[in-house]
């Protein structure tokens, strides 16, 4: 029974230390992302045949992210898209303004969210800046008890 359980045992840190030394650090360099912006009237003029939906205007662009964090932001354009569908069409800046302006539409500059902009940076930032903290706050700390720390000869009476 001893000799079962002892191999069960080794068996199961086997795979373990097996599996764990596949695990990776998640990231991703090209995921892309497509964001409504939007929306365009239903007509024959921004209907898709292909797709049997109308499309909006939406913003496309592609991100860097490791563990989940975004790092960077990269080939961001206008684009028109279909709702929940992953696809879009490119139109060119002409086009985007005549039909913000047909259309009445307000068009930020860059729709993209707070923390996709800043979100992963602010995290790294805080990290490095906690590093170094730690780094140098160990040293002063260490300085200060040795300034502080003397050693003061004390007379017996007798």
């Amino acid at each position: 029974m001893k000799g079962k359980l002892l191999l069960l045992t080794a068996l199961l840190f086997v795979v373990y230390t097996e599996s764990s030394a596949r695990a990776r650090i998640p990231y991703c360099s090209e995921c892309q992302y497509i964001i409504p912006v939007a929306d365009l009237p239903d007509s024959a003029q921004f209907y898709s045949e292909e797709y049997k939906a109308y499309a909006d205007v939406a913003y496309v662009y592609k991100q860097f992210w490791i563990v989940w964090l975004p790092i960077w932001n990269f080939d961001e354009h206008y684009c028109l898209s279909i709702k929940d569908k992953d696809v879009y069409f490119d139109v060119s800046d002409e086009e985007l303004k005549s039909y913000a302006s047909a259309y009445n539409l307000d068009l930020p500059s860059n729709p993209i969210s707070l923390w996709d902009k800043i979100g992963g940076k602010a995290i790294i930032l805080v990290f490095v800046a906690g590093a170094i903290w730690a780094y140098w706050g160990k040293d002063s700390a260490e300085e200060k008890e040795e300034g502080t720390t003397q050693e003061v000869p004390v007379e017996e009476k007798k």
